[in-house]
């Protein structure tokens, strides 16, 4: 992972960092095996997708990927490709059970290390080339839409 960020996009760092330990956190209750580690890696799973990724998901989402298909169509594949796996990432989170959990907890610790170190390599240097200060800005500025995980709704 990349050492030096512009400031607006040290947060972001910092959960990719977080996001790779987790992944490993995963991998390890999946060589575990037991019945025991399955079913806490599925727990962590979704309590991690509930409490962390999905806003960070949208965090890309909104403040990345949004101006980059708006004002950097030449890169519009890139944005296509990462945002294929925050779905692949959501549904592996939202439907991970128990009876597959063997199976699923190392796939899904493996996508989530694969994506964030696409992210750090590929996306993050291309949004601090591409993007204005402002642009930079409301990436360190965000706030998730009301109703959603962490968000200021009904739901949060």
């Amino acid at each position: 992972m990349a050492n030096e960020r512009s400031s607006q996009l040290e947060q972001l760092s910092r959960e990719h960092g977080e996001g790779m330990a987790f992944a490993d956190r995963i991998s390890q209750l999946a060589d575990d095996g037991s019945e025991e580690s399955l079913a806490e890696g599925v727990r962590l799973v979704q309590e991690y997708y509930r409490e962390e990724l999905e806003q960070h998901l949208q965090h890309e989402e909104q403040t990345i990927f949004a101006p980059i298909v708006q004002f950097h169509r030449e890169h519009f594949s890139l944005c296509v490709r990462l945002g294929t796996e925050h779905g692949l990432l959501r549904t592996m989170a939202t439907t991970m059970r128990l009876d597959t959990a063997q199976r699923d907890l190392p796939v899904f610790a493996d996508v989530l290390r694969k994506h964030t170190l696409a992210e750090d390599e590929e996306l993050l240097p291309l949004v601090e080339s591409l993007f204005t200060p402002e642009q930079l800005d409301a990436v360190l500025h965000f706030t998730p839409l009301p109703g959603t995980p962490h968000g200021r709704g009904p739901a949060s």
